[in-house]
């Protein structure tokens, strides 16, 4: 194998010492974490706990206590008052370079605590550091980010027309008032930060809920905010199960605007659920990300290119390669090259160094992966690396094996997201084909063209079904560029990390004036 080739590898973790200020954050005094509600830290009125852990060892890192209907509700009275002040100075009123300024203190402590940030990612979270690095780094680059694009889009009146004789109408644009961020727990950081940056600096006061396993870093956020200064109400966070502090959230007529991530069942439940008051709802539901290899790419280099991203945080990222289409003159060398890069994937616990592919999240997820890779052999795949259950030393995380599947056009052995290392490659006979197949699906997240034409490649990637369309790259993020999905994937709006976005978290009404009628 060339030296250059070699050099593709997985995203891979360096070793990493939990800090002391992690642990004594996580003890607490030896009381569970609260939810943060007005400025406090709020047990609870069900006086329940869930424990989060480790999913690479087990162990537990923190109580948390689970919100309910009640905190819920008094979440979202805090943070009407926080918006609306006493008129004339809720957050709503805040001229726009103070948001930016406590928005950029908040950065700079989440700086100054990166340790702390960067060990809820790794142990909270199961990721690998090089992930988790730059996953923090997103802190800082999305809040800077937005903090120029608040400065750019003004709200209030926009310019007025003449409509009618004696009659001007003008457009007025404002915060929503109360919005929440469902957050899932593949990139709670990263998410968090795209949810709460663009809202709060479009004027709005925000409710974030995180997932169930990864609760910390949303908890440790809402306490540097308290310190930045930010007014009680303008933040809370509320830990707990979707099922019942998700459900309250989507329920509640007080929040405006929900922005959701996660599968496309929940997504749609809670669009359902927010329908019947009104509240408007965007969502990003996952993907079964296609990547398509054309005849003139070098299957080698390709291969360990789509396997460092279909093994970007063991595959559970939203838009990971899971289907391949291969142009079949070059399908043998590729399949061989891809097998070897998963065969030589080093598993591991993720803060130990050289790990590659650490545990999933929790037993549910790992029985999914199972449960789909014994599913696609029924379905007519072909192992090439088959997958199964891992064990680690001394570790007694959810490991489990990287799967590879052969696959054939007219043979759907993957027709949903299976959130892990696992892919299938399907030989093709054309580009046109390809094309085709990797459109046969109701995801449209992201999928990738690989080519050594790059004209040629654009125009295939302009013709896929998908959010994101790339050209010799994968799991391409930028901000100025939306985010978004399309099909069951998600919707509507412009997704993420663009002017749009902040606008999503505002609204547009239409006024219309006229002089007042002489008697």
């Amino acid at each position: 194998m060339a030296t250059a080739h070699a050099n593709i590898q997985a995203l891979t973790a360096a070793r990493f010492e939990m800090p002391a200020k992690f642990t004594q954050f996580c003890e607490n005094g030896g009381q569970p974490l609260g939810g943060y509600i007005g400025g406090q830290s709020v047990p609870g009125s069900m006086n329940a706990t869930f424990e989060t852990v480790d999913p690479g060892s087990l162990d537990v890192l923190a109580r948390v206590c689970e919100m309910g209907e009640a905190e819920v509700d008094r979440a979202v009275t805090a943070a009407q008052a926080a918006f609306a002040g006493n008129g004339v100075n809720g957050w709503r009123d805040f001229p726009v370079d103070e948001r930016c300024e406590l928005v950029m203190k908040l950065v700079e402590l989440a700086d100054r605590d990166r340790d702390v940030l960067l060990a809820c990612e790794i142990h909270d979270g199961g990721k690998v550091s090089e992930l988790a690095e730059g996953d923090v780094d997103q802190i800082r680059a999305c809040a800077e980010y937005f903090c120029d694009v608040a400065r750019r889009i003004p709200l209030g009146d926009g310019p007025s027309l003449d409509v009618a004789d004696g009659v001007r109408g003008f457009t007025y644009r404002e915060p929503w008032g109360v919005v929440a961020g469902i957050i899932p727990w593949n990139y709670p950081i990263v998410l968090t930060s795209w949810f709460m940056f663009p809202a709060l600096l479009a004027g709005n006061c925000i409710i974030i809920k995180p997932a169930e396993d990864t609760p910390l870093s949303a908890l440790y956020l809402a306490k540097l905010a308290e310190e930045a200064g930010f007014p009680p109400g303008v933040i809370n966070v509320l830990p707990g199960r979707g099922e019942l502090t998700g459900q309250a959230i989507a329920e509640h007529p007080g929040i405006r605007y929900i922005s959701f991530t996660g599968s496309p069942g929940v997504g749609q439940h809670i669009l359902r659920t927010c329908d019947r008051h009104g509240t408007r709802m965007k969502r990003e539901m996952g993907g079964n990300g296609a990547a398509i290899v054309l005849d003139d790419a070098d299957p080698e280099v390709v291969a360990r290119m789509i396997g460092r991203h279909a093994n970007q945080h063991f595959g559970q990222t939203c838009c990971t390669i899971h289907r391949v289409f291969v142009d079949q003159k070059i399908a043998d060398d590729f399949i061989d090259a891809e097998r070897h890069f998963f065969e030589n994937l080093k598993i591991g616990y993720q803060a130990e160094e050289g790990t590659q592919l650490g545990a999933v999240i929790n037993p549910t997820q790992m029985s999914r992966v199972l449960k789909a890779q014994s599913e696609t052999v029924a379905r007519g795949g072909q192992p090439v690396v088959a997958g199964g259950p891992a064990e680690v030393p001394g570790k007694k995380g959810f490991y489990v094996k990287p799967a590879l599947y052969r696959t054939q056009p007219g043979v759907q052995c993957n027709p949903q997201e299976v959130f892990h290392t696992f892919a299938t490659i399907c030989p093709v006979s054309s580009a046109e084909q390809a094309l085709e197949l990797a459109n046969s699906t109701p995801y449209g997240l992201g999928a990738s063209v690989w080519t050594k034409d790059v004209d040629r490649g654009i125009a295939l990637a302009k013709q896929l079904r998908d959010g994101t369309c790339q050209v010799n790259c994968h799991n391409s993020i930028a901000y100025g560029l939306p985010y978004g999905g399309q099909g069951i994937s998600g919707g509507p709006g412009a997704g993420v990390n663009c002017e749009d976005t902040f606008r999503d978290y505002t609204q547009v009404k239409a006024v219309y004036v006229s002089e007042y009628p002489e008697a």
